[in-house]
This record gives C-alpha cells, structure tokens and sequence, in this order.
C-alpha cells in the first residue's frame, strides 16, 4: 500500500509542477464551458431576446382570413415563416417534414376564410417531425396565436349578439366597429391576463425528454470532455517512464506489476476527480448550473466516469510504444467519444443509430447519468444502470492494462 500511494503521489506532484497541464486542466474547460453554454443557449441576445423558431406554412385559403392568421403568428415575435408556393403545397409541406427537411408545418385549408364566416368550425393541419428539437414550441406558438384569434371571435359574436337583444340587428357599420373595439380590447387584455401559471417541475420525467440545455447541459460536458481528453493524454506519461527506464528500475524494488498499474490507476483518479469537482463548483457559482439535488449521487457517477477514464488511459499507455503514439491516439479516441457520446450536442437530438453507437462507449452513458441527475429529476437510483454500466467500463480497462503492462 505504501508503494501504491508513493508513485501515485509523485506522479501528482510532478503533474502539478506543469503549468502548461494545469492550464488544459483547469483553465480550459472553463472556457469552452462558456462558449457552449453561450451557444446552447440559443445566441448572446441575453435572456430577454426572443427565441424565434421556423415554421413551414401551406396557406392553400382562397379568402383573406388565412393571410390575417399568418400575420397574427408574425406579430408574435416567436415564428419565422417559411412558405410554400405552387401547385399542391400541402403534399409538399407534408413531404419536407416526412423527409425531415423541415421540423413542422402548418397547412391551411382552401374553405378557411368561408367556414369562419360562416362561424362553422375549421381545423388546421400542423405537421411535425419528432426527431427534430423545435416542433413542440413551435405548435405552442402557433396554438396560442389560435386562441388568441378564437377569443377574440368569441367576443365579436357575443357582442353583436347582445346589441342584438337589446337595440336589434345592427347595421354594417356599426356591427364593424363593435367588431374592432373588441377585438382590440380582448387583445390588449391578453397582454396582462388576470391569473397565470407558476410551473414548478417536481419528481422524474421521461428519460427520453430533451435535457435542458445552455450551462445545464455545456457545464457536466465540457466537464467529461475534459476528463477524457486530459486523461488519455496522460497515457503518455507512462510510455515516457518505459523509455527513461523509471520502471525497469522498479524490478529491483519489491513491486508487483499489479501495484504500479494500481498506482497509476489510483493518480488518474485523483487527479480526474479534483478536477471534476472544481468544474462542479466553478459550474453552480460562475454560471448558476444546478447539479440536482444529490452530491452523493454526483460523485458516485462521476468517480464511476473517472475510474473509466483512468482504465482507458493506462491501457493506451501500456499498448503504446512512443509518446507521440499515445498521445495521437489518446486525441483521435477522446475527441471521437466526445462527439459519439452527446458531449457537444445531446444524443438525444440524433437519430436512434447514432444513439445506439453513442452507448458503447463510456461518455453516452455518462452524459445520460448526468441529464438524469441534473435535468430529469432522478436520484441516485435513477442513474444506477449508467454507473454499473461505467464501472464495467472500469474493470475491463484495468484488467486489460494489467495484462498489457510491461517494464521496457
């Protein structure tokens, strides 16, 4: 045990005395984290710029009343129109969302203007294509411009009604700017409604619903990225010992080849683990990242990561036979798990294969554990088949560096 813990330790000393590795340690995740976030988040426009989304629109309408319904859907300040034109735009609207071209669209139909005034019901078609990420906020964009216009129809009728029963029929004139006075005064009251909705999501969602994004989702993954990325790189520390005969000369000492892989096992972890939760905290307070609601179950799935990781980095180390060797394929394999796993974008925005292949490999189920714990609401429990899973990931590794290892 004492041979374990003084390679160990002064691995971690002379890594330390590095500044150039504290910098891709520390200094470097931040930043990216940053970025990402920015860019998660939608653009810099700060919290209060609109998030507009397209919508692809087949107004087939033969009156005017379809044309004053894309206007509403404009002046909401969330949807980008995009039109189709020519013959059949409804087949064709349906076939760029069927081919996943477009994520959604709103088809309206020829008689729209004639059943409205008749006051018959009409209904519009919207389309969407689940795999896409916005169909879902655009739909409630355009339902709320929908009933918008409904209510605003409902007081127009209600109030040429009740003239009606009381003075009679009014005349067009009149039935007209009893129509606009309404009209405006129901849409300015549904500027400042009297009663709104606080939402306060409690307990677990659907492990299939998006994570949320910004700091939420760059913070854990340029976290894990980092980890993987600094980790492997430091597979060539090994292969630097090999060569300089550091452990040829440990065949004179009383060490078993299974303590020095323990050993560099053990100063990987440490040092993947200090360095997770420094990105933890600098997470919550620079960038307000809410990591849910238990460090046990934090730790416990980022030291299963970090135990993969340090596995995977000894492994490479002990197959490697220069530097320059483990440290291409320390950069080819991180940056390929990176993006396979969700890091720089969530999986669950990929198509299934791509989410299939994203779980063969370490990082798919990390990133997976950390949308559990931080944005779907679960506890420990609910991350335990990524963390068996991480720690399969763990054990296959070791064992495979001990068997690789070698002293020259």
């Amino acid at each position: 045990m004492r041979t374990i813990y003084s390679i160990a330790a002064l691995n971690v000393r002379v890594l330390c005395s590095d500044r150039s590795a504290l910098f891709w340690l520390l200094v470097m995740p931040i930043a990216f984290t940053f970025v990402a976030g920015i860019a998660f988040s939608g653009g810099g426009g700060g919290d209060d710029a609109p998030v507009r989304y397209a919508l692809t629109v087949a107004n087939m309408d033969e009156g005017g009343r379809g044309e004053e319904l894309l206007e509403a859907i404009v002046q909401s300040d969330e949807i980008d129109l995009l039109m189709v034109e020519g013959d059949g735009p409804d087949e064709e609207a349906r076939l760029l969302i069927e081919d996943g071209d477009r994520s959604a669209a709103l088809v309206i139909p020829r008689d729209y203007s004639e059943k409205l005034s008749a006051q018959d019901p009409v209904e519009l078609t919207f389309h969407r294509n689940p795999e896409r990420m916005n169909p879902l906020v655009t739909r409630q964009a355009v339902e709320r411009v929908i009933a918008k216009l409904n209510a605003e129809e409902l007081a127009e009728r209600a109030i040429v009604d009740a003239h009606e029963s009381v003075r009679g029929t009014p005349p067009p004139a009149k039935e007209l700017e009893l129509a606009q006075a309404i009209r405006a005064f129901v849409s300015e009251e549904l500027e400042r409604p009297s009663m709104t909705v606080a939402v306060e999501r409690l307990g677990r969602s659907a492990r299939s619903e998006m994570p949320d994004m910004g700091f939420q989702h760059s913070s854990p993954a340029m976290a894990l990225m980092f980890i993987l990325l600094n980790g492997l790189m430091l597979s060539s520390m090994l292969v630097t010992e090999r060569r300089e005969k550091t452990l040829a000369r440990l065949l004179t000492a009383p060490v078993r080849r299974s303590e020095i892989v323990i050993a560099n096992l053990a100063w990987r972890f440490v040092v993947g683990t200090l360095q997770l939760w420094f990105l933890i905290g600098f997470g919550a307070l620079a960038f307000g990242v809410d990591w849910g609601d238990s460090m046990l179950a934090l730790a416990i799935v980022g030291g299963a990561y970090v135990a993969a990781v340090a596995g995977l980095s000894v492994l490479i180390g002990s197959l490697s036979r220069s530097s320059r060797r483990a440290e291409t394929l320390s950069l080819v394999l991180s940056l390929t798990m990176c993006a396979l796993g969700g890091l720089w974008w969530p999986l669950e925005i990929t198509p299934k294969a791509y989410q299939t292949v994203g779980h063969f490999i370490p990082t798919g189920w990390a990133m997976d554990a950390m949308h559990n714990l931080m944005s779907r609401g679960y506890s420990l429990s609910g991350a335990m088949p990524q963390v068996l899973v991480l720690l399969g990931f763990a054990v296959v590794f070791s064992a495979a560096a001990v068997a690789a290892f070698r002293y020259e």
